[in-house]
């Protein structure tokens, strides 16, 4: 519950200042967060330019078209300063148009009989990958436990099928499943990496404060 409620006061910080300018405390967090995410991956040792304003930019275009608004939770920022960290010029994700993304997403979600389905259902795909380092079956196990956190949403489960697509493009079952755990853990806000238990539910939920990531088992 506390978490689903820092989630919604995420949600309502971003909408209050959507249409002006990005929140200081949104900017830490997403370096903070996906700086700690790259921290063993080849993007760590890649300085940060301007992908905070670019996943701004994307997060809203992406929201605009999925939902008609461009008013923007903490989790879609996450998600697309970590897509432009890979290369977002254009408008892209993963090399592909964000609408041609967009619409792929929405045809997964349909696909896999709607949004409580594509969780469930991602789960199991994730449980089913041999990863060495176990953390594919401990975030199954425990992003089974509450589907609602990423399905109760439009906007959540919409990047959630994202994520399942933008891990699929990846060349081993084992290169997927991390994949898929880094980007959702911006929706779960708890989970695993590699050997690593991360808990990002208060990242930026004080303003003016900084960047606050937690451990967890």
């Amino acid at each position: 519950m506390k978490v689903l409620i820092a989630l919604v006061l995420l949600a309502i910080m971003g909408a209050g200042k959507a249409s002006a300018q990005i929140p200081a405390e949104w900017q830490a967090a997403a370096q903070a967060v996906i700086g700690e995410f790259e921290r063993d991956t080849p993007l760590a040792a890649k300085p940060w330019g301007n992908e905070t304003v670019q996943g701004w930019h994307l997060a809203r275009a992406w929201r605009k078209h999925n939902n008609g608004n461009v008013e923007i939770i903490l989790a879609e920022y996450l998600t697309f300063v970590a897509v432009c960290r890979s290369g977002c010029a254009g408008s892209t994700i993963a090399g592909q148009g964000y609408i041609a993304m967009a619409e792929q997403a929405k045809a997964l979600r349909a696909q896999q009989g709607g949004p409580y389905a594509l969780v469930a259902n991602s789960n199991a795909w994730l449980a089913g990958i041999a990863d060495p380092t176990g953390a594919a079956a401990k975030n199954a196990v425990l992003w089974g436990k509450d589907l609602d956190l990423a399905a109760a949403d439009y906007a959540t489960s919409n990047i959630y099928a994202l994520y399942w697509l933008l891990a699929r493009l990846k060349g081993t079952p084992v290169e997927q499943a991390d994949t898929f755990s880094r980007y959702a853990l911006f929706v779960q806000l708890r989970g695993w990496i590699g050997t690593r238990c991360l808990d990002i539910a208060k990242v930026a939920t004080v303003i003016g404060a900084p960047p606050k990531i937690e451990t967890c088992r």
